[in-house]
């Protein structure tokens, strides 16, 4: 039987080392991040915002234990 382009290369990808594989998840992310028109534009919009008002305090964002 043979493998799906898909297949082989999710096979590849799996051989790689942890940090290559952060590396390729972290530059899958970011292209469809820039595929979505809508999450891009707030992201951009959230970084530039020098307004500390509007910044949302870390202890309403962090991970409960």
């Amino acid at each position: 039987m043979e493998l799906s382009p898909l297949d082989e290369l999710s096979a590849q990808i799996r051989k790689l080392s942890a940090a290559d594989q952060d590396q390729l998840a972290s530059m899958l992310l970011m292209e469809r991040l820039k595929r979505n028109k809508l999450v891009m534009p707030t992201i951009h919009q959230r970084i530039d915002d020098a307004e500390a008002d509007n910044w949302q305090a870390w202890d309403s964002n962090k991970p409960r234990a």
